[in-house]
């Protein structure tokens, strides 16, 4: 993907940002020691969670293949483990969500002070 990227460093994490031309933002929050501890996207395309959520993806694949077996039109989705913390939303061909791991919250850090949640 072809985007500008941006990080905005703080005393906790810093903010790495991906925008793309055609508008679509992908968020990595990063811990002090490298880790990536929450991912956030808004795209017009369904974004490839397998990358954004690394080795937390088997975790949520799972749940979401029993999430698509309900009926009707879905177009929300929250997952929500001793772990991964995931929600995810469409419409009208735009994606957003966020992802976290409890486990990996910097010391101090709570998701709702960043935008999580």
């Amino acid at each position: 993907m072809a985007a500008q990227h941006r990080v905005m460093p703080g005393a906790q994490y810093s903010l790495h940002e991906f925008q793309s031309a055609d508008g679509s933002r992908f968020r990595q929050y990063v811990s002090s020691s490298g880790m990536v501890f929450a991912v956030s996207w808004r795209t017009l395309y369904k974004p490839d969670l397998s990358a954004l959520l690394g080795t937390s993806y088997p975790g949520y694949s799972a749940a979401a293949r029993v999430a698509a077996q309900r009926t009707g039109v879905q177009r929300y989705f929250q997952h929500d483990d001793l772990d991964l913390v995931l929600q995810s939303s469409a419409y009208l061909h735009v994606f957003s969500g966020f992802a976290f791991r409890r486990s990996m919250l910097p010391r101090g850090v709570n998701p709702e002070q960043i935008g999580l949640e």
